[in-house]
């Protein structure tokens, strides 16, 4: 005898003597499944009408036993909905000799209830060749297409929620627009461009002027920690305060950055503003003076008309805003002369990397500003800004970027 039959000959008298299933009858073990088996096992002859069930059937519709279903049909239990559906199929499959392989189907009930259960029906035989009946295995998958819709409506209520805040990204985006930097001022003694752009729908930059006139002109470069709507916001409420609340202060920006500290304190939940003020005072004649204030932000370049050169001005920088802890900052005066032209800028400017992930630093702007200098002031940010893209090889901007170009005009 071959290996494989000898061990499946040897296997088969092992179960034959220490087996008790092995010697049942096949009607007791049927029973057995009917009595305990999770699905609803049911047999219907050719009208449709129960004849036996499975303990599962009989607990489906209440009832205490299974002879409480012999003679009725899916009529009797279900609304006319889901009953007449199941009658139809049950007809069709024995007609046409077909068998229904896990349908699934929506159970109505009278009270208006709904249950969802997986069907498997085929006809039964008998040995005559024809149907005689059919058998039916339903399991009930509610819990399932309950967890599915539910799922469904979560996913369905996320995608409105994420239209809802693209669209509220797209409008914030908008307004901050227009009212970032909102319109330069007209100076007669002072060219201003300014280039602004945001990683996002929505930046964190700001750029108020909030102090103008024939003698004094003022300017405010704040980034504001943190992206999106949140910190698009906080520049919103930065350029308020800077515009409306504290213009007369901005003739010392050293001052107007410790009141601005004070005024945002505790208005930016786990944030800060890095920002930078300029005044630039106009009161002595051909002396104009730019006082600078710094809290965070990268240096100034200067842009000297009369030698031609560039140079970096790190003006001192102590603390950030909007924490209450600025006490003292530091003040830088630089004496001008017509043509100087001075460039502003938020760290997006000299972080931004190359592919090979170097800074750009502010040397990096050094040999390009000195040759846009004396160009129109729009083309001066402009230059600026395609040689940042250059530089960071197309990649750009990987930050908030914000350039502001003042230069003296030269009939003051």
């Amino acid at each position: 005898m071959p290996r494989g039959e000898l061990f499946f000959a040897t296997m088969s008298a092992s179960v034959e003597e220490d087996s008790v299933l092995f010697k049942a009858s096949a009607s007791v073990l049927f029973d057995a499944v009917l009595h305990e088996t999770q699905d609803q096992i049911y047999f219907k002859d050719r009208k449709s009408r129960f004849i036996r069930v499975s303990d599962a059937v009989v607990a489906k519709f209440g009832l205490e036993s299974s002879g409480e279903l012999i003679g009725k049909t899916d009529f009797d239990f279900f609304s006319d909905e889901h009953a007449r559906e199941a009658f139809e199929d049950e007809q069709r499959l024995m007609q046409h000799k077909e068998k229904l392989v896990n349908k699934t189907e929506k159970e109505t009930w009278p009270d208006g209830t709904v249950t969802w259960v997986t069907s498997t029906k085929v006809p039964i035989y008998l040995g005559s060749g024809e149907p005689v009946g059919l058998m039916g295995i339903t399991r009930d998958i509610s819990a399932q297409v309950e967890a599915q819709k539910a799922l469904e409506e979560s996913r369905e209520q996320l995608r409105q929620k994420n239209e809802i805040l693209e669209m509220d990204f797209h409008n914030a985006g908008r307004v901050q627009q227009l009212l970032i930097p909102g319109p330069l001022p007209d100076h007669p003694a002072v060219e201003i461009a300014v280039m602004s752009l945001s990683m996002g729908d929505v930046g964190g930059d700001v750029v108020p002027f909030p102090l103008v006139s024939r003698k004094h002109l003022s300017v405010l470069l704040g980034d504001v920690s943190g992206h999106g709507v949140s910190a698009g916001i906080f520049t919103i409420l930065v350029k308020q305060v800077a515009d409306y609340t504290m213009p007369s202060v901005f003739a010392h920006p050293d001052k107007a950055l410790i009141t601005l500290d004070q005024l945002l304190k505790g208005l930016i939940p786990f944030g800060f503003v890095t920002a930078g003020a300029g005044g630039l005072d106009l009161s002595n004649g051909n002396r104009p003076t730019l006082t600078l204030a710094n809290a965070g932000l990268p240096p100034v370049l200067w842009f000297r008309e009369a030698k031609s050169t560039v140079e970096v001005v790190p003006v001192p920088s102590e603390n950030v805003l909007g924490l209450g802890i600025c006490q003292h900052i530091e003040t830088l005066q630089l004496d001008l002369e017509e043509g100087d032209c001075l460039l502003f800028m938020t760290d997006g400017v000299i972080e931004c990397r190359n592919p090979l992930g170097y800074e750009l630093g502010p040397e990096g702007l050094l040999g390009e500003f000195k040759l846009l200098a004396r160009k129109p002031i729009d083309e001066i940010v402009q230059g600026v800004r395609e040689h940042l893209a250059r530089y960071c090889g197309g990649d750009f901007p990987q930050d908030d970027t914000t350039v502001i170009a003042l230069r003296l005009k030269a009939d003051i």
